[in-house]
């Protein structure tokens, strides 16, 4: 970004917060971080200690459905109100990308240009073959929703919205800000200190829930793993940004956006990190039945011992695979059920528990070739990914999809290994057993 826009956009942000309520350490400052593929963050100018408030947000700047000026539009809270998912936030955003709103400071600063997935044309797209980022992207439902509720909306509003500025693009950008930088507010509407009128009692008792909002100056941090310095804590009428850990003059501050693998990373933010230790692998059912489910089963007793597992909270959406290179305990019990005759299955409803996690010559061979064809879905060797990611000239996108390759095909590689040399019969451990990471990961 050129320096002239982007210090006039921080400085025109910075006295926006500041002419607003907002707290401001006279030790941070904003710098660019595009060298690093982080674009714009924020530097301490001065030492920090543990426990210190770097930034405190009143809650009249949080931007939400209920904070933008549409929702006092008459008709529009019926509008909201009706509206699924992120959408009322989403057309409240829209509705405030204008040259008078209150919130063109904060808007101007926000990226308008995205690395996640759902950006990208097919060419680097391809690059995300086999790992289970393209099924997840989600830009088909997206289109889907605001041809059904958005669109709508903008159209019957022209008073409110301009069909030219208000698009399908800017669609897209809102949902990628509320995915990227939006906060779960803990404390609920009710207890917010939002400015409510009293018009707004009924709204204020049916909302005393976790909200969704923007929050300016937070969504500013970056993340990087391993290296969190901040942490946001949701006052009564603030949120405060304070300093967990120590922060010496030109650290740049980040605020985690969690232990998340490579393959989230890049579809929620549109970064990988190098080497990532929470990268995981996942196994999904589908792949799982398709290989492990006793071939000589009708449908009926199929779907019987799949409602078996089920009740178990075994095979709800995939087995998750980690950098521990173990396969899980339930997956070993789930395979034992999928290939169960008739009568090994009558006496496993009957005692109404999962079998053991026992490692039997023939569940191995299953998870062996389970594991084989998991690895086998990518069109390039995880050799020839190393080597790629070392060559220069290479795309950001090629590179963060190469780093979810790498992470994905390593744990497997790894895993793979591991079981070929355990020796059958061997059980293995729940986790409840033993302190481990979950097994069973929601998509």
């Amino acid at each position: 970004m050129a320096d002239t826009a982007f210090k006039e956009r921080g400085d025109a942000f910075w006295q926006w917060l500041q002419k607003n309520g907002a707290s401001l350490s006279d030790g941070l400052a904003f710098k660019d971080y595009s060298d690093e593929n982080a674009g714009r963050g924020v530097v301490a100018m001065k030492d920090f200690k543990e426990g210190d408030v770097l930034f405190s947000i009143p809650r009249n700047l949080l931007l939400s459905e209920y904070t933008s000026k549409l929702r006092k539009v008459e008709g529009m809270d019926e509008v909201l109100d009706g509206m699924t998912g992120w959408n009322p936030l989403i057309l409240s955003m829209m509705y405030e990308y204008h040259i008078d709103s209150f919130w063109k400071p904060y808007l101007d600063i926000l990226p308008r240009v995205f690395s996640t997935p759902i950006f990208w044309g097919q060419e680097d797209l391809r690059e995300l073959e086999g790992t289970d980022i393209p099924g997840k992207i989600g830009k088909k439902d997206a289109e889907e929703m605001f041809q059904n509720e958005i669109a709508p909306a903008i159209k019957c509003h022209p008073e409110l919205f301009n069909e030219k500025l208000h698009t399908l693009d800017l669609f897209h950008v809102c949902g990628s800000l509320i995915m990227a930088y939006s906060f779960h507010d803990e404390r609920g509407v009710k207890d917010k200190g939002y400015e409510l009128d009293a018009e707004d009692e009924e709204l204020e008792e049916e909302l005393g829930k976790e909200l969704i909002a923007m929050v300016p100056m937070a969504d500013m941090l970056n993340h990087k793993t391993g290296y969190n310095n901040a942490r946001l804590f949701h006052e009564s009428d603030c949120l405060e940004m304070r300093a967990i850990k120590p922060i010496v003059k030109g650290d740049q501050i980040y605020n985690t956006y969690g232990d998340l693998c490579n393959a989230d990373l890049l579809r929620k933010y549109g970064f990988t990190d190098e080497d990532n230790p929470f990268d995981i692998c996942e196994l999904d059912e589908q792949l799982v039945l398709s290989i492990c489910a006793n071939k000589s089963d009708d449908d009926q007793f199929r779907e019987k011992k799949i409602d078996f597992l089920l009740g178990e909270d075994i095979l709800e959406d995939c087995f998750v695979l980690d950098n521990e290179h173990q396969v899980p305990a339930e997956l070993i019990s789930a395979v034992h059920v999928l290939k169960s005759s008739q009568e090994e299955f009558d006496k496993m409803v009957e005692k109404d528990k999962l079998p053991k996690p026992k490692l039997t010559p023939e569940v191995k061979q299953l998870l062996i070739t389970l594991l084989e064809t998991r690895l086998a879905r990518y069109p390039t060797s995880l050799e020839d990914d190393l080597n790629e990611l070392k060559t220069d000239g290479i795309t950001v996108n090629k590179r963060n999809a190469l780093r979810v390759r790498v992470g994905e095909k390593k744990i497997l590689a790894e895993t793979l290994k591991n079981l070929q040399g355990m020796t059958p019969s061997t059980a293995t451990k729940r986790p409840a057993e033993e302190d481990s990471r979950p097994t069973k990961h929601r998509k």
